[in-house]
């Protein structure tokens, strides 16, 4: 498949909303427990005709027996100027997005939900938990 070559102007992409959908936070089970396993999903969904497109992420900090400790569901939703350069149409008019363009919106939306759990967490009473820097390209790759 031939990939588009657009080039990503910032100024086109423009943050309209950010959500805090779903949020649970035990900061008595937290504090007790000495490691927790953060894990990170995302979804992508998008309305090419309005130039439309939204990620959502989930963070799921669990203990050793996989209990839920905190749980934060943050979406952001974004128009992109010129969204029909970063994309092509395939099978049953399905979108195939230029990795770039979803790695540049996921990398905006993790620095943001970075502070934004950030702020909770320390308005909760548990201080300095960092989402750690992840590439967002990498995030992208499917697992084996």
């Amino acid at each position: 498949m031939e990939q588009k070559q657009a080039l990503i102007v910032p100024e086109q992409i423009h943050l309209l909303v950010m959500e805090v959908v779903q949020q649970k936070i035990d900061a008595l089970a937290f504090k007790k427990q000495k490691q927790h396993q953060l894990k990170v999903g995302h979804k992508l969904m998008h309305n090419l005709k309005e130039e439309r497109v939204k990620m959502e992420l989930a963070f799921s900090f669990e203990d050793e027996s996989k209990k839920q400790l905190l749980f934060f569901q943050i979406d952001f939703h974004f128009q992109v100027d010129n969204l029909s350069n970063f994309y092509q149409l395939k099978q049953e008019n399905q979108p195939v997005f230029y990795a770039p363009m979803i790695a540049t919106l996921l990398g905006i939306s993790l620095s943001t939900a970075r502070g934004i759990i950030f702020e909770k967490l320390q308005n909760a009473g548990i201080k300095n938990v960092l989402i750690p820097v992840v590439s967002p390209q990498k995030m992208l790759i499917k697992p084996n």
